[in-house]
């Protein structure tokens, strides 16, 4: 286990204070080719990537979602989308960091006190970064939580329980989670220092290792009831029916990354290490009629997914100026379920079949070429396509709109969703 406790690694140098969207994506594109040397070596997989989320914070990547008028570069979703897909292309893990910190930064701005967004806006501005402790292992369904919080005699508010798949919270400074409580579903963030407050390095998947998705610990915990949320009241994913549009479409980019990187990835083994074969009669692999189809057929699968997760953040855009319009609604998670789809089908699919082009050697552990399946395999299974599927089937065929996950229950929790009063 990582002594988690030296925090010498949340120290960081010089933050950059990126200007424009197109540095915004060109300093993505710098960060993710240090990123790919890191990835490249097998020794990589079973660290704790401190050295790769300081690098994503002092490069101002983490920093680009805040607001200009809070003083951030307020980057549309277009370019946030593709920042993730770009960190994902070299590190589906690290990229993963980035997409749970875009996605938990969405409650900062309606949730609190004008005071205490303010000091979370000057700490993301400073490249802090935000995990996430919703999910829990057990129960009938995601959406039953064993954690709780209850007031003690004094009246404090006391968090106790477990979460797991807490993506990004080993190396985030705040930590946004649910609780249960006796008053409906309670969204609170939790500084890494509170007393109580217990993290573990146990994540150990075949794939998405760099998302340190491992346990957090709560023990007798003082919450701190100005880090309550309060009810949602607009903004970035509080509209009910497209609330989960937000991390979905990120979670799109990241695969269509993945699959971007194995692409990449091949065609690198293919250029430089890769022998033809036998009958092919040429003298490079990059000359085999077979495989230049084949490659081409994985390139149209890649420029799929990137075209589709380019519409759909555009759609994204024009739903985020009418939030109220349900004809928009509907498009977004259409647009976005057919991004999943295309994205969760290329990585699988690129990452897999690479290897039939590239000969038995680049199965070797030394050229670490196997993580892009281990990434796409172990990601695609966090939201079932087949649900996403189904919503789509359903609107064509039946003309019942689309949800997400299950409407009924996410309506019943925003309902529930309270602010403790002292």
């Amino acid at each position: 286990m990582n002594d988690i406790h030296q925090h010498n690694f949340l120290e960081l140098g010089s933050v950059r204070h990126i200007q424009s969207e197109q540095e915004a994506l060109e300093i993505a594109k710098e960060v993710a080719k240090q990123l790919n040397q890191f990835a490249q070596d097998p020794a990589y997989n079973k660290t704790v990537p401190y050295e790769q989320a300081r690098l994503i914070s002092e490069a101002g990547l983490t920093a680009i979602i805040v607001p200009k008028q809070f003083g951030g570069l307020g980057a549309s979703i277009p370019t946030l989308a593709n920042v993730v897909k770009i960190i994902s292309s070299a590190d589906g893990g690290v990229g993963q960091l980035l997409q749970i910190h875009f996605t938990m930064f969405r409650g900062i701005l309606t949730g609190y006190e004008d005071e205490i967004r303010d000091q979370l806006l000057r700490d993301v501005l400073s490249g802090k970064r935000l995990g996430n402790a919703l999910a829990e292992v057990g129960g009938k369904d995601k959406f039953q939580h064993k954690t709780r919080v209850e007031r003690n005699a004094q009246g404090q508010l006391i968090l106790n329980g477990s979460k797991f798949y807490s993506t990004g919270s080993l190396l985030a400074e705040w930590i946004s989670l649910f609780a249960g409580s006796d008053e409906g579903p309670v969204s609170i963030l939790i500084h890494r220092d509170t007393p109580g407050v217990e993290l573990l390095d146990d994540w150990d998947a075949m794939g998405q290792n760099n998302s340190v998705s491992g346990t957090v610990n709560f023990k007798d915990v003082i919450v701190d009831e100005r880090y309550v949320a309060k009810r949602n009241t607009g903004g970035l994913g509080t509209v009910l029916r497209t609330g989960l549009t937000w991390p979905q479409i990120l979670h799109a980019a990241m695969d269509t990354g993945i699959a971007k990187g194995a692409l990449e990835g091949g065609i690198d083994y293919l250029q430089h290490h890769a022998r033809p074969w036998v009958e092919s009669g040429v003298d490079s692999p990059t000359q085999e009629p077979h495989i230049i189809k084949q490659i081409g057929e994985f390139a149209v699968l890649v420029r799929s997914a990137e075209a589709l997760l380019d519409r759909s953040a555009q759609i994204f855009e024009q739903h985020l100026a009418n939030v109220e319009d349900e004809d928009l609604q509907t498009e977004l998670i259409l647009s976005v379920a057919a991004t999943r789809s295309q994205s969760d089908y290329a990585s699988l699919k690129i990452s897999s079949e690479i290897f039939g082009l590239l000969g038995a050697s680049s199965t070797l552990s030394k050229w670490n070429l196997d993580r892009f399946w281990r990434n796409a395999r172990t990601h695609t299974t966090h939201d079932p396509i087949r649900w996403r599927l189904y919503h789509v089937g359903n609107y064509y065929l039946n003309n019942i709109p689309p949800g997400e996950y299950n409407s009924v229950l996410l309506k019943k929790q925003a309902e529930n969703v309270t602010k403790f009063s002292k």
